[in-house]
């Protein structure tokens, strides 16, 4: 009894906040515990791959079902030292807390080692559910052909389209891209410029993740993917949001000098949006200027006729372009991509259409 009550003194304390800790232990765990026991009998058949990323939940020694049933003992022998009769029945016949506190803080210690294997799998498989769910939803997408950068990487697309974009009313179009070259994509408000850069980087990213993308075909080599859209302000660090495109194109040639991995893709909306005409003609030849010749390629919008024509002092960069057409008063885009710089302009036409007083 005297070493009972010594012990008592100096690990009590840390006993019952170990006896308190398995009850949110208990909470965490019966939120994962469906879908891993559903992993864990899931019938994986002739898959082989399948197989493999479930036997982690199948390992006898290990399933998750046994060691939440474990979780839920402890966690009721807990509970009994709770009424205040059995809990002191139970603490003079055996030092009852640290026992159970010694079980669940070694149960504890089997989850760390154990969990993190489980989330992590368990991602994997989420991951690799939704690339499939997405190319049986859209049966129209192809498997891209992934080729080795034996010499400049390439990106090249048949009927490329945005996989958000439902397919009835999808407009796709045909693209390539060469390492070491630069696209500036120019066109009209609302025809299509920004989404097409998202298309561009969208299917990348389906196509590294080993997933279908939304064309009709598809070949590329191993990029890794850069974009500067939607850059905002920040009130609270004191960031204009020119400022933090300024700071996120800086970004971008830092990763351009990188020599590890694949060349780099990077798609930019906009260049210089938040500058007057002059400075960004200026600062968009310079920094076009620095990204010739770099481990990359990449596209580039604007609305500024005038950095269009950088192509023809600046090897390596061409000039695509969408553009709208008037019909009945209307403005009509077809989202066709189409060579050279953007014969057309809408600003004022948009303007007019909205009442807006405009000479």
């Amino acid at each position: 009894m005297a070493a009972y009550l010594t012990f008592q003194l100096l690990w009590g304390q840390r006993s019952r906040e170990i006896l308190r800790a398995v009850a949110v232990l208990e909470d965490q765990l019966e939120g994962l515990a469906r879908l891993l026991r559903f992993l864990e009998r899931y019938p994986c058949g002739r898959s082989r791959a399948l197989a493999e990323l479930c036997s982690l939940y199948q390992d006898r020694d290990t399933r998750p079902s046994a060691q939440v049933w474990r979780v839920r003992a402890l966690s009721a022998l807990a509970g009994l030292r709770m009424n205040p009769l059995s809990g002191l029945i139970l603490n003079l016949l055996l030092p009852w807390d640290f026992l159970v506190a010694w079980l669940v803080d070694r149960q504890r210690r089997r989850l760390v080692r154990l969990a993190p294997a489980w989330l992590d799998r368990c991602a994997e498989i989420e991951a690799l559910e939704s690339l499939a769910c997405f190319g049986y939803l859209n049966p129209g997408c192809c498997f891209p052909e992934l080729v080795p950068s034996a010499g400049d990487s390439c990106f090249e697309a048949d009927g490329l389209g945005h996989p958000l974009i439902p397919h009835g009313s999808r407009v796709t179009n045909d693209f390539s891209l060469r390492e070491r070259q630069i696209v500036v994509l120019t066109g009209s408000n609302m025809s299509g410029k920004s989404t097409f850069i998202k298309t561009l980087g969208v299917n990348l990213a389906l196509a590294m993740a080993g997933g279908p993308c939304a064309a009709r075909r598809m070949r590329v080599t191993p990029f890794r993917i850069f974009s500067c859209i939607k850059v905002t302000d920040s009130v609270q660090d004191h960031i204009s949001t020119f400022y933090a495109e300024v700071r996120r194109l800086k970004s971008l040639l830092g990763a351009l000098e990188e020599t590890d991995g694949p060349p780099l893709f990077y798609v930019i909306d906009e260049i210089f949006r938040g500058t007057n005409n002059r400075e960004r003609l200026i600062g968009a030849r310079a920094y076009l200027g620095a990204l010739i010749g770099t481990r990359g390629a990449g596209v580039i919008t604007t609305h500024d006729l005038e950095l269009a024509w950088l192509a023809e002092a600046l090897p390596g960069v061409s000039n695509f372009h969408f553009r709208e057409d008037i019909a009945d008063d209307r403005m009509v885009f077809d989202y066709r991509l189409r060579a050279g710089v953007c014969p057309t302009t809408n600003a004022l036409k948009i303007m007019r259409m909205e009442g807006l007083p405009v000479d």
